[in-house]
């Protein structure tokens, strides 16, 4: 009997793993629009106030084999894309041709909530979420109103029969009062416990929060980062994508008793491309994270991969910005359309590769 039952133990354990499914996700830090990648993206030709007349097919080229192996790619977009005329920092507002180039690379879930989300005021959040809906991109952590919000906040994907709610917020917005009726979701305790209590009651399978905080340039979390992610996980969460200062912070991964993946906290992703100069803001981390759900409801977390990302310049490629995945680039520097870059790369991946 006891061979008996030992067979049949294994029986189902091959069948929960044949019938399990699994969901890919990744995601990238801050996609930013400053000056000199307006100067770059514009094609010479054609009105400056005009989508049309900017062109940003090599931002996302070396990434797409990475997107197109996943199921989910989120980005955070700490832009706007309110009416022209154009402008980077300090209130950013970019062509439709930036959100219209991320879809067509690959990129399906915007997280819009982050401290310049109303740098353009109404007009900025309105003619970024209208522009969402128009490429029919999922986003979440800013609304027309307290309806939209209380409808869509959380927002529930369901892939591979895997079912996330995420969720979305910011420190703050530069002082700059979210305009009545938006709403732009702040970082605020009674409302992080009341809506990751919703998400609980839509019973998805994960909870992901993407959260804009911590200290700019700092490579270490701030005791705030920890107090918060704290709160986050004491109300349901699941992973804690974090984005703002600008440089990667840890990930790291938190086991049950048994050794298996709790939780995943990302502090931050650091730029996904940006004209930053200030030193860490060229290096970035694309995050790789699977969710496993088998036919008996089991759900696991796998440990996940970091990929450290660089943004190379117009010097280095002959007049344009683009990310480039550095593990891949240092392994045959010839396939990437980069110039001179090669030693200052491999300093840097090495240094945080062995953090």
């Amino acid at each position: 009997m006891k061979v008996i039952a030992v067979v049949i133990f294994q029986l189902i354990s091959l069948l929960a793993v044949g019938s399990s499914d699994t969901l890919k996700l990744l995601f990238i830090g801050d996609v930013m629009q400053h000056s000199a990648q307006l100067d770059a993206a514009y094609i010479g030709k054609g009105a400056k106030n005009s989508p049309e007349s900017y062109s940003y097919k090599e931002y996302f080229q070396y990434l797409k084999p990475f997107f197109n192996k996943a199921d989910i790619v989120a980005a955070n977009m700490e832009t706007t894309f309110g009416p022209a005329p154009f402008a980077g920092y300090p209130a950013f507002c970019s062509p439709s041709s930036l959100a219209q180039e991320a879809k067509e690379s690959g990129i399906n879930l915007f997280f819009a909530s982050n401290n310049h989300s109303v740098d353009r005021g109404a007009a900025g959040l309105k003619g970024t979420i209208e522009l969402y809906e128009q490429l029919g991109i999922p986003f979440t952590g800013i609304y027309r109103d307290s309806n939209e919000e209380s409808a869509n906040h959380p927002l529930i994907l369901s892939k591979k029969n895997i079912k996330i709610a995420f969720l979305n917020y910011t420190y703050g917005t530069n002082g700059i009062a979210v305009p009545s009726p938006y709403i732009v979701k702040l970082l605020d305790s009674s409302t992080v416990r009341r809506d990751l209590a919703a998400a609980r009651f839509a019973k998805p399978d994960f909870i992901i929060v993407s959260v804009h905080w911590g200290e700019e340039y700092k490579l270490s979390p701030s005791v705030s980062q920890f107090n918060w992610e704290s709160l986050f996980y004491a109300n349901g969460a699941d992973i804690v994508i974090g984005s703002h200062p600008h440089v990667p912070q840890d990930v790291v991964t938190y086991p049950d008793p048994y050794g298996n993946i709790q939780h995943i906290t990302a502090y931050s992703l650091g730029n996904a491309i940006s004209n930053m100069t200030a030193k860490n803001t060229r290096i970035g981390i694309m995050l790789e994270v699977s969710l496993v759900k088998t036919c008996f409801e089991q759900k696991e977390i796998l440990q996940p991969k970091v990929h450290y990302i660089w943004t190379s310049r117009p010097a280095a490629t002959g007049g344009y910005f683009t990310i480039v995945p550095m593990k891949e680039y240092l392994q045959a520097p010839s396939a990437f359309g980069i110039n001179g870059e090669h030693e200052l790369i491999e300093r840097y991946y090495n240094t945080f590769e062995k953090r």
